[in-house]
Formats: structure tokens, sequence, C-alpha cells
């Protein structure tokens, strides 16, 4: 496989493959109800992540790995907070249509305290915002290849010497420590009635 930073004509692309890796994750379906038409919601999924991927690719912080000419997992990082301001200059605007400001707030601040669960358990230079890999190459070891690979080089490349991340998915906790990350911690989130487990992990990559 072959990795590299994505480049602005290719935000589309990017965030179809992270729509798709995502679709069915409880941080993103619980807010399904919450959509002002619930059947938009596979629309709501890519346009969030257009916004999302724009952003990173904006700061040179969303990687790809490509397979056979395609791109087939993507990874969106953080060095730097992103304000809300960043994310309505990036078309978060774009959103209302599918999902009043209040309701947006709410989740954006859900999302926060996540975030927060892991600022709070752990020290990381980088945070690894989004790992997606494109459904039909799931549980072939790409993950685990751009990890290794292409993510955590990327990182030493700058500079860091930690990643940080976090997972909602009990069955992710065993693919993050075969890679060597550490837990730091765990806690349920609650989402109106929703329940969700956030598993925080750190990574040292000093050698």
């Amino acid at each position: 496989m072959q990795y590299r930073k994505a480049r602005l004509d290719e935000v589309q692309e990017v965030a179809q493959v992270c729509a798709d890796a995502f679709e069915d994750y409880p941080y993103l379906s619980m807010i399904a109800s919450n959509l002002k038409k619930p059947e938009q919601y596979k629309e709501f999924v890519l346009a969030l992540q257009e916004i999302l991927v724009r952003l990173a690719i904006k700061r040179d912080s969303c990687l790809v790995a490509e397979k056979d000419g395609r791109i087939v997992a993507a990874a969106i990082l953080q060095h730097q907070t992103i304000s809300m301001l960043n994310y309505l200059q990036n078309g978060a605007t774009k959103l209302f249509r599918f999902i009043s400001i209040t309701k947006l707030f709410k989740y954006f601040n859900f999302v926060e305290e996540s975030e927060r669960h892991l600022e709070d358990s752990a020290e990381y230079d980088w945070y690894l915002m989004m790992l997606a890999v494109t459904p039909d190459y799931q549980r072939k070891g790409i993950g685990s290849r751009f990890l290794l690979e292409g993510i955590e080089p990327f990182v030493r490349s700058t500079g860091g010497h930690s990643l940080g991340l976090i997972t909602n998915r009990d069955y992710n906790v065993p693919f993050y420590e075969k890679n060597g990350y550490k837990q730091c911690g765990y806690k349920v989130l609650t989402y109106e009635t929703h329940k969700l487990g956030n598993w925080p992990f750190v990574k040292s990559l000093d050698a």
C-alpha cells in the first residue's frame, strides 16, 4: 500500500470512505432521531464527513492509504483544537438543512465531552480523530498496516512523540491493544436516551 496526504480535490472520495465505514457507528447513528428527516441520515453522515475531511486536508492532517490506485482507508488527525468557528468556516452551516442548530451544537458538545475524557486521562501530541477503512477492505489487516506504516510515521515526522485516540466499540479494544496502544480509562457517556462506552487509548511513539 501507499500512504500520503489527501488533496482538496479528493474531499468527496475520502469523505465517502469515512461515511461508508462509520455509517452504523453508535457515535453517529444515535443522532439519526434528531434529524429533521431521519431518512436523510446517510446524506447527513456524508455531509458531516466532507466538512471534517476538508478541514483536515487544509491543515495537512488527513492521510489516505491507496491500494491498486484506490483509496481504501483514511485517517483524520488533530494537532490543535478545532473551534466551532473553524467548522462553520468549512461548511458546517450546510448541516442545518438536516438538523436544527440547537441539536447540532448539543451533539458537538457531546463530542467534546468524549474528547475531554481522553485529555483528562493521558498526555499526547496528536489525536487520531478517525481511522476509516472502506467496508470491503475491513478485517484484512489494512487498519493495522495503516497505523504502523502510515499514521505513526507521519506523527513522528512532525516531531510528535505520542498518539491518542478514542473508540466507542468494545470489539475495537483488542485491535488497538495488539497494535501497542494502552487503554487509559473507561467511561459511559450519555446522550439523551443513549449510553455509549468511551475507551481512550494512547501510544508512545518513541522507539
